[in-house]
């Protein structure tokens, strides 16, 4: 592309000033907003601000070094987030216009770089969360691929590795496009003497990235941060790689497959098929050029590798519930579909929206033959979508937001089928047409629907519930070190949001049951504070310091007269246990109970006025069953959650009295119940137990 068509200085004043008004637009539109999406929003708040790097189970230490910074704004540092997100996602703007540059004229590149913009990927700026610096980021590796490519193979090799490699540690799924960097690196390479070229590009490409990765990991979070997946995606990829099969994995990936590529037809049903008609037709590929089909394999190749790790991921967690197995997570792909955008739009000549007519590209009785086909192949996909996509799959504005856009009115979706079918029939026949209606028309349309759904949807997270109103309190009742001894109770992914305001490392939560009235062995036996969020009942004799609509928040003590300590890891003998029955051996952990009831034997004879502090978690079956703790003529009833909570005992005995008895509602083998081959009767796992005097 003659480089004399590019943007006039009134046109690049213009550009400039689209881009900031996009990002102020995103800023006003944010401010406001509750907290949305958790765990995920509180897990990268904490390991980028609460915790040292090294501690952080997620391995985006870039993006956590850098927002780490928002603690800078105090209890403004969401809104500090927010600013670098829009910030970070308005500067691919200038990257996009160079990918689109290199098909099209300069003006349809400044406007789709702008259209980009206010597609539905912008959602991600609200969220504390690296999705905006992964697309920007990924925007300059799509643009380092295809620009550069004309380097000398160790210098493209070793350049994009330190791409892929930075970009890896914003977010660790920048390793699953090395399939599809190397596999253009195969397309660059084609030709006389190929091999070689490619033999020189891919090494330097592995050992670049992985190099840069370690070494940014090791700069940024020490020998922790050189860990190729880190703990939280490492440990996932061991459980999914033990506990799955191919035949089991084959069924949910199809099914997932199956949905997203519904979705695609629905959504980008001629940007795909352009691609498709281009790469198929030898006289299409003649006439779009070296650029226009590179574009092409470079999209194709990053959409099917993150389309293929996403599939498989889907299939992976697929055992957890059916649920999970129909969620369409297109926002582990969706950076690529601007890149979409770009290759359909290869017909238009250097100005906004030529004058219809015909084109220099893919005309021609075999190439008007083939859109033909292609068009009525893809035209039967958006029918097919339109019947089928739902309400089988599973969207949601996080996990899909271009499909929610779309699906969040109903009678929006047969108008996207209707503008569908019409972009492919006026491409088949003209393709330079079909190009400028769907720049001028469709993609203008498009933002406008993303935005009018955005501001709805965001408006609703502007109420805050009691989750939210609690953990504000704290935050602004308690000072930070009080704040870090907080335990907020409660049900589902609020607990998170609590935590999230609370903003205090060292506070924590447990889960109670939804509606149950509150035990008084629920509270934590500890010095600091309990926030109980719901509709609880609160025990008689809980110290209530702030009772409001949808919480309470409480004081609590620790133990007094403390008499020993049981660490159930250990081994128990001559400590403050004399005996154990129907415990399995310790683990690394604690020790499982095997069967009907465990009986504690203590050395010595429990204090008349006794308290016991229990730390343990249920297993199967018994999460929703009651427990029994029994000690003398004492029986209290108590249930536990499958994460190691505390449970507080107090009652009086007559001074004899040296046994404790753990009565265990449904023993249950893991193998009678389909989770592996363990035949021990397993209720609760006790991790620690205290002792003392009230």
């Amino acid at each position: 592309m003659d480089s004399t068509h590019g943007l006039t200085s009134r046109q690049r004043n213009g550009f400039a000033a689209a881009i900031l008004a996009v990002f102020v637009y995103l800023l006003l539109r944010n401010s406001g907003v509750y907290p949305m999406v958790f765990a995920d929003e509180w897990y990268y708040s904490q390991a980028a601000r609460l915790q040292p790097l090294a501690k952080s189970t997620l391995p985006s230490y870039l993006y956590l070094a850098l927002f780490g910074h928002t603690s800078q704004c105090g209890t403004g540092f969401l809104d500090c987030a927010r600013i670098l997100n829009a910030l970070l996602f308005v500067a691919a703007a200038p990257f996009l216009y160079l990918l689109a540059r290199r098909v099209c004229g300069a003006l349809p590149a400044a406007a789709l770089a702008v259209l980009c913009l206010l597609a539905p990927i912008n959602s991600y700026t609200v969220y504390f969360m690296p999705e905006a610096m992964y697309f920007f980021g990924f925007c300059v590796l799509s643009w380092a691929a295809l620009a550069w490519r004309s380097w000398p193979p160790l210098a493209y090799g070793a350049a994009l590795g330190f791409v892929l490699g930075v970009l890896a540690v914003v977010k660790v799924h920048a390793l699953f496009l090395l399939p599809a960097v190397l596999a253009f690196m195969v397309f660059v390479s084609w030709g006389p003497g190929g091999l070689l070229r490619f033999a020189r590009m891919a090494p330097a490409l592995l050992v670049v990235a992985l190099a840069t990765k370690a070494a940014l990991g090791y700069m940024l979070a020490g020998p922790e941060g050189m860990q190729l997946l880190g703990s939280f995606y490492g440990d996932h990829a061991n459980q999914s790689k033990g506990n799955a099969s191919i035949m089991r994995l084959l069924e949910p990936a199809l099914g997932s497959l199956r949905g997203h590529l519904m979705a695609l037809a629905l959504l980008y049903g001629l940007p795909l098929a352009a691609i498709a008609a281009q790469l198929a037709g030898r006289q299409a590929r003649q006439q779009g050029g070296a650029e226009l089909r590179a574009l092409q394999v470079w999209s194709v190749l990053a959409l099917g590798a993150a389309l293929g790790v996403t599939v498989l991921f889907t299939a992976s967690i697929a055992k957890f519930g059916e649920s999970e197995a129909w969620r369409l997570h297109m926002r582990y792909y969706n950076f690529v579909f601007p890149l979409l955008w770009i290759a359909a739009l290869a017909p238009l000549q250097p100005r906004p929206c030529p004058t219809m007519g015909s084109g220099p590209m893919g005309h021609g009785r075999g190439s008007s033959v083939l859109r033909v086909v292609v068009a009525g192949l893809m035209l039967g996909g958006v029918l097919y979508a339109w019947h089928a996509l739902q309400p089988r799959y599973l969207t949601s504005f996080v996990d899909s937001p271009e499909l929610q856009v779309v699906l969040e009115n109903p009678l929006v979706l047969p108008w996207a089928v209707l503008a569908q079918a019409l972009l492919l029939v006026v491409w088949a026949w003209r393709p330079r047409w079909g190009a400028v209606l769907l720049l001028c028309v469709a993609l203008p349309v498009w933002a406008w629907q993303s935005d009018r759904v955005s501001r709805m949807l965001l408006e609703r997270a502007r109420t805050p519930d009691a989750y939210d109103r609690g953990g504000l309190l704290v935050q602004k009742m308690l000072s930070r070190e009080e704040a870090g001894k907080v335990v907020v109770a409660g049900d589902g992914a609020g607990l998170l949001r609590a935590l999230f305001h609370i903003d205090a490392p060292g506070a924590s939560f447990v889960e109670l049951q939804p509606g149950a009235p509150l035990a008084l062995n629920e509270i934590p036996a500890r010095d600091g504070w309990f926030l109980v969020v719901g509709q609880h009942v609160l025990p008689a004799g809980a110290d209530v310091a702030v009772k409001a609509d949808g919480f309470a928040l409480l004081r609590t003590t620790g133990l007094a007269g403390s008499l020993g300590r049981v660490e159930f890891r250990e081994p128990l003998a001559g400590g403050v246990l004399a005996a154990v029955e129907g415990l399995a051996p310790s683990e690394s952990w604690g020790a499982w109970s095997d069967g009907a009831q465990v009986t504690l034997t203590f050395a010595q004879p429990l204090p008349r006025a006794a308290r016991i502090v229990i730390n343990a978690n249920a297993f199967g079956p018994n999460l929703d069953a009651d427990f029994t703790l029994v000690a003398g003529g004492s029986r209290t009833s108590f249930r536990l959650p499958p994460k190691p909570t505390d449970r507080v005992f107090d009652f009086e005995t007559d001074g004899t009295v040296r046994t404790v008895v753990i009565q265990v509602p449904k023993p249950t083998a893991p193998a009678d119940i389909g989770q592996g081959g363990d035949t021990r009767k397993l209720g609760l796992a006790l991790n620690r137990l205290e002792l003392a005097a009230r």
